[in-house]
């Protein structure tokens, strides 16, 4: 019997990026955490401490090897040949870092952007033991500490929402208005992740 199926939804890329980059960020992110920097007046989340990351170069110096293997993969998915022309010339456009503690969460929501990424640099095995105790239905999020992103309507026979618990050094690259959002932790603990927003030139 032949069969075949179609990739269908929004585009989802996931690695992982070196641990010498999360240092980088790490360092970086010390230095943006203070006062004038509080970033969370434009950002969704109920989170105590969101820092504008003001040194973009620091971190789009390496970031974009990433994003060019978003790019071709993107291209791959789609069934194209070749290198994207599409995707590739890109604009940082904003970046912050957030300090998730007990409680805090992201409301759904999505960015203003053409493309956004999510990066994990330190999270917390607290937090991954918590989540493999939770008792609740899995069906409706990934638990205590996931990340969640859902594509249209929640129905039957289709994938609607993909959860992931984030280790270190996860990268997430996804549309920007592809709607996602944190569930919370109880576990005393801090989790550190970088996000942006880049447009197209």
């Amino acid at each position: 019997m032949k069969y075949k199926y179609f990739h269908w939804g929004p585009f989802l890329f996931q690695t992982q990026i070196k641990p010498e980059e999360c240092q980088i960020i790490l360092k970086e992110g010390k230095k943006c955490r203070i006062k004038s920097n509080d970033h969370r007046s434009y950002l969704a989340g109920h989170l105590s401490e969101e820092y504008q990351l003001t040194n973009k170069k620091i971190i789009i110096e390496w970031l974009e090897k990433y994003l060019k293997a978003y790019a071709n993969s993107y291209n791959s998915w789609r069934g194209v040949n070749g290198e994207s022309d599409r995707l590739i010339d890109l604009r940082l456009q904003s970046l912050w870092i957030n300090y998730m503690k007990a409680g805090d969460f992201n409301p759904p929501h999505h960015h203003a952007a053409d493309i956004s990424f999510v990066i994990y640099p330190s999270t917390s095995e607290k937090i991954i033991k918590e989540n493999k105790a939770f008792k609740g239905k899995r069906n409706q999020g990934g638990g205590p500490g996931s990340v969640s992103w859902m594509w249209g309507e929640d129905v039957d026979q289709c994938i609607c929402v993909v959860d992931h618990l984030p280790r270190a050094g996860d990268l997430f690259i996804f549309p920007a208005t592809l709607k996602h959002w944190v569930f919370p932790f109880r576990s005393k603990v801090e989790r550190i992740s970088v996000s942006g927003n880049i447009l197209k030139k």
